[in-house]
Formats: C-alpha cells, structure tokens, sequence
C-alpha cells in the first residue's frame, strides 16, 4: 500500500474539487479548427470553446470543478458549431472527438492531428481510462451502432430486440470490468468500473468487499463517498422498509410529493425522453397503467432529463403517451429524488403500497404484472 501512495503522489493525482487546465498540443491539424469542451454539473450543460494559439500551436480551457468529471473534446474544423456536430454524431455520422476527465491540475493532451488518437501525459486517471476504453473497444463499437438504431426506430418490436442487444452487451463487459477492478484498486477508474460492474441493484456481499480493496484515496473521493451511500442504500432500500418522501416540480412547475398518492399502489419509474431502453419500455409501462390504473394503482414518472430538456421531456409524455404524473428538477443524474434512490442506471422502478411501504423494485414487466395481479384485488 505504502508503494501505492507513492505512485499516486509522484504522479500528482488528486480526487479532489479545484482549478483544472487541459492543454492540447496538436500537430497536423488545420489551425483554423475550433476545439469544444462540454460536461455537466447539476443537469447544465457547460461548453466552452478555445481557437488554436499559433504562438505557442497549443489550445487551452480552465476552469473549476468540484470533483473529477467526465467530459468531451469536439474538434470543429469547418466551423459549423457544436450543435452541428452533435446532430451530426446522433446520424452516426464520423466527428473527431474524444472523452476524457477533467480534475484538479494541468492535463496535457497530446495529439498527432487527430483528438481520437491523443495521449496523455501528468494525468493518471486518463492514462487509466484509456487503457480501459481499449480493453472494452470491441464492444463499445458494437454498443454505439446498436444504439444509434435505436435512437432511429420508432418500432416497438425492433426496439425491444436492439434493446436486449444492448443487454447482452452490456453483460459481456462484465468479465473485462471486473479484472481492470482487481488489477488497479489505486485508479479512479477502478471506482466508475465498479459502479458499472455492480449495476443498479449489486450483490452488496460481493460488491462491497471489492469497494474496501480499493485504495484510500479512490474510496474517500466524492465519488467513493457517493458509492459508499449507494451500497448502504442498496442494503436500507429493500422491500419492507419506508419509501423516502421527496417533493419534486411537474411539467407544469407544480410541486408533486411522493405521500399525495398515500392510499395507492404506485411504481415509481425512473426514466428520461434521451434514454433509448427507457422509451422502448415506455408502451409496456403504459400497459401497465391501462390495465391496473382502475384497480387503487397509479405511477409516478421521474425523468432524468437535464436543464436544456425540458421541451424534449414534455414531447417524449406526448409522443409515448405517458398519462400519469410526471415529475423533474431537470438536473439530469444529480436529479434529487435520483439520489434519495440510489438510481445509477435507467429505466429504473420501485413498488410502493398503501402505507408508503417498498414491496418490490427492479422488476421487469412481466414480474411487475404478476406482483400488481398478486397484491390488487380485481374489480
């Protein structure tokens, strides 16, 4: 452990909040390319931009966090702006980017023409994402064209189909997850493996004992702190305990609490009009509602939609005719109620009955037909 600590001082990392500098060091790029910068605090969305400085042939952003954060450098060489190029990105169509983390201290990128084929240097947690991203490129790839279709598709059975793609995916990132957690307990991006390994609802017993291997400075940051809560919450927000009471704004702006529906059923479903598995589980949750909303059954939406989204939010309730309540304070995954929950992946739901007690959560649709059959007496 002592070697450890070592390394992770030599190496000047640091899990804490302060002023970050990435430096881009480009060769072979046209200078007349624009470079964007965009991330998330609280559901904003924060860009920022930056034109080469043919002094030093460097592009340069400061700025401050509180803690480190994923983010995205765009290169822009016609010009045409971010938004451009997030269409663009959204058609399936190539753009040169590339994801990274912002943290406290000097990041420099080097790249050799191309953002997608930079390297790091002075910064341990993208040297360690890379390294990752490599280990999981032949799924990732398979991941994004399997989601770009199905962010095209507005067919019920092709999107169940490309949505249990992505499940089995998603399963098969598991083994590679697991042994970059084993091998690297002092990265950071042991952590966010971790979290993906455990998904929404992890085995506490064994997940929990992988948290602790983790070195002391992964698991004290804001991050390890916030996954520690999740793992206790795992244990605390089971079936049979107390549902967290929370107040939350509709579409109207109208405060909506969680004890106005005490005396129902109500599943809670966490979701978001961007979420593609979300909107392809949306007609079956809307069965769900025809067929038991007569019967003292109800659902309260919870949308982890961001700042910028509320008219995408609004359309989605329309376009996929979700006629129950719907809630949001629009800051995407720091969305409050998301916290109270634990929600680290969607769709997401908890049973609640009468008393504003949890009898379920995480089911599927077929489970949740047959608990709502089991505990709603038929009329």
């Amino acid at each position: 452990m002592i070697a450890l600590l070592s390394y992770l001082v030599a190496n000047g990392q640091n899990y804490a909040g302060g002023t970050f500098r990435l430096i881009v060091k480009t060769k072979g790029m046209d200078k007349h390319t624009r470079l964007f910068l965009a991330w998330q605090i609280d559901g904003r969305k924060i860009i920022d931009s930056a034109d080469l400085d043919e002094q030093t042939g460097n592009y340069t952003f400061t700025g401050k966090i509180d803690r480190p954060l994923p983010t995205t450098l765009v290169a822009d060489p016609d010009r045409v702006g971010l938004n451009a190029l997030v269409q663009k990105t959204k058609a399936g169509a190539k753009v040169d980017l590339l994801k990274l983390y912002l943290h406290k201290g000097t990041i420099n990128l080097h790249s050799p023409g191309m953002l997608a084929n930079g390297r790091f240097s002075g910064s341990v947690i993208n040297a360690d994402d890379q390294k990752l991203q490599r280990l999981l490129k032949a799924i990732s790839n398979q991941q994004l064209a399997v989601s770009v279709q199905l962010r095209a598709t507005r067919d019920t059975l092709l999107s169940r189909r490309l949505a249990a793609q992505l499940d089995s995916l998603n399963r098969l990132r598991k083994p590679v997850l697991k042994k970059f957690i084993i091998d690297n307990p002092g990265s950071y991006m042991a952590l966010v493996s971790l979290s993906e390994y455990g998904g929404s609802f992890p085995d506490v017993a064994i997940i929990y004992p992988m948290f602790k291997k983790l070195a002391p400075e992964v698991s004290n940051s804001t991050l390890g702190r916030e996954y520690h809560k999740f793992l206790t919450d795992r244990e605390n927000l089971v079936s049979g305990t107390k549902a967290p009471e929370f107040t939350q704004n509709d579409t109207a702006g109208k405060s909506v609490s969680l004890s106005a529906f005490r005396g129902k059923y109500v599943l809670l479903d966490f979701w978001a009009s961007w979420c593609g598995p979300c909107r392809a589980e949306n007609p079956r949750i809307r069965q769900l509602y025809q067929d038991f909303g007569n019967r003292n059954f109800t659902i309260l939406g919870i949308s982890l939609d961001a700042a910028d989204g509320k008219t995408a939010w609004i359309k989605a309730i329309n376009d996929d005719h979700l006629n129950w309540t719907q809630v949001s304070d629009l800051k995407h995954w720091s969305n409050s109620v998301a916290k109270l929950y634990s929600i680290y992946a969607i769709p997401q739901s908890f049973l609640i009955d009468p008393n504003g007690i949890i009898i379920a959560k995480g089911l599927n649709y077929q489970e949740l037909k047959n608990k709502l059959n089991q505990v709603l007496p038929q009329k």
